[in-house]
C-alpha cells in the first residue's frame, strides 16, 4: 500500500468560483470545489448508490447527488439525513499557486 503524500492536484486558477471540479489523484475520483475562496476536496461517490457528485448540484455549502437528491456538507462530507454517513474529506493545501491533495 502506497504511504499518503501531497500530491498536485491543480493550478489554483483552474477552478473557479462556485465551480464542481473533478479529478483523478492516485486511482481516486476526487471532487474539488471552490466557495468563497476557500477550496474543499471530497470523494466524488455519492454513500446512496455511488453516483458521480460531480454532476450534482452547489447550494451554498451543500452539495446535491443528481441521481437522487442526497445532500452533503462541503465542509464536513456529512449527509444531512445522518451525522453517521459521510464523504471521505481530503485535506488540501495552496503553495505558490498550486493546490496539493493529501492522499
Amino acid at each position: 500500500m502506497v504511504e499518503p503524500s501531497w500530491v498536485f492536484a491543480l493550478n489554483v486558477g483552474e477552478l473557479k468560483e462556485h465551480t464542481l471540479k473533478l479529478i483523478e489523484i492516485k486511482d481516486r475520483s476526487v471532487l474539488l470545489i471552490k466557495k468563497e475562496d476557500k477550496i474543499y476536496a471530497l470523494s466524488n461517490k455519492c454513500k446512496h448508490m455511488v453516483c458521480p457528485l460531480s454532476t450534482g448540484a452547489l447550494e451554498g455549502h451543500i452539495l446535491r447527488c443528481s441521481c437522487h437528491g442526497w445532500r452533503y456538507d462541503i465542509k464536513t462530507g456529512e449527509y444531512l439525513g445522518s451525522r453517521d454517513i459521510t464523504l471521505k474529506v481530503y485535506d488540501n493545501m495552496i503553495e505558490n499557486a498550486r493546490t496539493y491533495i493529501y492522499i
